[in-house]
């Protein structure tokens, strides 16, 4: 008979045999070695002069155009991580003069963050843990998802996908990605088995991490009205905005702008989607990933409706719609894989197609080397 291992709170009614959690933490190991090796291995051996990327001033934040990588903590916290040690370190900042401040991110990241660093230690440090444990649990919640409806076989196909997509850099490095992941997930099924109170925790504190944390407001109450579901359910979906109005009172207390973190996105330049589209024609890479992500996703998701659980369905079309009329597209591909619905999705899609889906997955590893290259150095990804 194979051991199971059961775990509290968070990973509540989590039971899965010793091989399952081998195969997603062995999996997470290489494809994080992967990361790392390209990062801290051969981006200093092969950069060995001052490293001179695209950007001209105004610079990104805290880049010097004299930087070369060394190994270390640092380079894993470029680009948003630079913005997030920020408010760790000295909080918010805001003025309404068309400059970038840090109240366009969301507090409970750098929160938890700083909460490790009073234990000593160094932001780049804790900021990298809370990201790469918080992606490893969202691994583990996903998988025993799956693994109710459909299995361990595509239970596993699903995981690797998350895994190995290219974009899961972003729950390494020091981006909200893996703990967004983690509370979504954990929501995401706590609504699916009725478990009302959890749904609304996790929906609160993923509101507080992400703009795209509120669409699992829509997500509860159309489920719950759709499926007759009782009061706690239309509680747990009203209670989802708590961690978004909590910021906004903070805005409003501390910069007298309670949609400050709205304001400020003005400050980011953002492509339309007519640019995407016609780059994408045009056979722009980027681009072209853009609209198969969100798009494609849209597709995946409406063909396996009836197969993916209605909840994923449902969050993973209100995240889409969120994502195609926000305007922030610059990371859209980025935050399409913040949808873990499509995860699942592309799942099951090579469950059904193995040879596919290995011939993709190395791709992914292939590109995922390629992306942690590149972050390291300051090109911009994503």
């Amino acid at each position: 008979m194979k051991k199971l291992i059961k775990q509290p709170i968070l990973f509540k009614n989590i039971n899965l045999p010793i091989n399952d959690y081998l195969f997603i933490i062995l999996m997470w190991l290489v494809s994080r070695l992967v990361i790392i090796i390209a990062m801290q291995v051969v981006a200093p051996l092969m950069h060995t002069s001052p490293v001179h990327p695209y950007w001209q001033p105004p610079y990104p934040l805290d880049y010097n155009p004299g930087f070369f990588p060394q190994p270390g903590w640092e380079l894993f916290s470029h680009w948003d991580g630079k913005w997030y040690r920020k408010i760790a370190v000295e909080g918010y900042s805001y003025a309404r003069d068309g400059n970038q401040y840090p109240i366009a991110f969301y507090p409970l990241f750098p929160l938890i963050s700083r909460g490790l660093m009073v234990l000593g230690l160094p932001f780049e440090v804790a900021g990298t843990l809370v990201n790469n444990f918080a992606f490893l649990g969202a691994l583990l919640l996903l998988y025993s998802w799956v693994k109710e409806r459909h299995g361990s076989y595509v239970a596993k196909w699903s995981t690797a996908v998350m895994i190995w997509c290219p974009f899961s850099l972003y729950g390494t490095v020091i981006y909200t990605e893996g703990l967004f992941l983690l509370l979504t997930t954990a929501a995401l099924r706590a609504f699916d088995n009725r478990q009302y109170v959890w749904a609304a925790i996790c929906g609160a504190l993923a509101s507080a991490t992400r703009a795209t944390g509120i669409t699992l407001l829509p997500t509860f109450i159309l489920l719950a009205w759709q499926e007759k579901k009782p009061l706690s359910a239309y509680l747990a979906g009203l209670c989802v905005p708590l961690g978004l109005i909590s910021f906004s009172v903070y805005c409003a207390i501390a910069f007298k702008d309670p949609l400050a973190f709205v304001h400020i996105q003005k400050a980011w330049a953002q492509p339309s989607w007519w640019e995407i589209l016609t780059d994408a024609i045009a056979v722009g890479k980027d681009s072209l990933i853009k609209v198969v992500m969100v798009f494609g996703g849209g597709y995946m998701l409406w063909y396996f409706r009836h197969q993916l659980s209605k909840t994923a369905v449902t969050y993973g079309f209100c995240s889409l719609l969120l994502i195609i009329f926000s305007g922030a597209l610059m990371s859209v591909s980025r935050y399409a894989y913040g949808i873990v619905s499509l995860s699942w999705a592309l799942g099951l899609v090579f469950s059904r197609h193995n040879r596919w889906g290995y011939a993709i997955l190395t791709w992914f590893a292939i590109s995922l080397y390629t992306y942690a290259f590149n972050f390291s150095i300051w090109n911009w990804v994503a």
